[in-house]
């Protein structure tokens, strides 16, 4: 795909407010429900029951959270594509938020139908379940021919490089490695998804806000886990990191730090979650 017009600065300050006291999930205070955290928690069970043999969840949820991303920048006025992405912006008059969300699930479809291919059925029912159409041929430059090119350059870029170098490590390097050296990581990825789900219903965002949340953690929990940065305490350290400043708050990390222990092993990982934080940061605002 070509790239529709220039890349404009942004020079709005960071994304997100400090948490306000609330209810957890399913509490009385329910924000609106996203198409990415919906992704996210299907991924999480898929893999939950997938044979053995697949991704770490952080390096499997890194690719998936660059493939919705990757999508969703077409649809933003700053934001750009990975360098795994394939460089594209919409014009104003065809961004609406259906289209927008159906680029999103497109490449959230795609994502995971390749790496879990095992549980398609249940990717298919839930690309159905909002009203898409999984059987569909894209045409290019619509919300399914956007989805599923971001997520085919992410997947082509994965198989081909192997991926062992971190996302902060370089412009456009995702936490990809296969097989798994850490089976046990997969732990801290799915209660920080669980956290980040929580701030996403407490502080009403929306999939933009969403989006870029998840993108931002999963390259900080696949990082930490590819730096070996003290198990499963530093991968939270990393993710608290960006809960905290994405959000502007400590509040959020707090509970999953203190089940973590080893206080001793935080340091590298909040190292490494600014690190992945700045990095994303610089691409949502198009300044990469």
């Amino acid at each position: 795909m070509r790239e529709r017009h220039f890349l404009a600065l942004n020079t709005d300050g960071m994304i997100g407010a400090a948490l306000a006291a609330g209810p957890a999930i399913g509490g009385d205070a329910q924000g609106p429900a996203t198409v990415v955290a919906g992704w996210n928690r299907l991924a999480l069970a898929s893999m939950r029951v997938a044979r053995p043999g697949t991704p770490t969840a952080a390096r499997l949820l890194a690719l998936l959270h660059t493939a919705m991303y990757n999508a969703w920048a077409a649809y933003d006025d700053q934001a750009r594509q990975t360098a795994h992405g394939m460089a594209v912006r919409l014009p104003r008059a065809e961004r609406d938020a259906a289209s927008k969300a159906a680029a999103i699930s497109h490449a959230a479809h795609l994502a995971l139908t390749q790496t879990l291919p095992t549980r398609r059925a249940a990717f298919d029912a839930h690309l159905a379940s909002l009203g898409l159409d999984p059987a569909s041929l894209p045409m290019p430059l619509t919300p399914a021919g956007i989805g599923r090119s971001q997520a085919a350059a992410v997947l082509g870029w994965w198989r081909k490089d192997g991926a062992a170098i971190p996302f902060a490590a370089r412009a456009g390097a995702a936490s990809l490695l296969l097989p798994a050296p850490h089976p046990a990581t997969a732990a801290p990825a799915g209660d920080w998804c669980r956290v980040a789900a929580e701030v996403v219903q407490r502080e009403r965002y929306g999939d933009d806000e969403a989006v870029r949340l998840f993108f931002a953690l999963a390259h900080a929990l696949a990082d930490a886990e590819l730096a070996g940065v003290g198990g499963r305490h530093g991968c939270s350290a990393a993710a608290a990191e960006v809960l905290r400043r994405f959000t502007g708050s400590d509040r959020a990390g707090l509970r999953e730090m203190a089940r973590a222990g080893k206080p001793q092993e935080a340091v590298p990982g909040r190292e490494i979650g600014g690190m992945v934080f700045d990095k994303a940061r610089r691409y949502w605002r198009g300044v990469l």
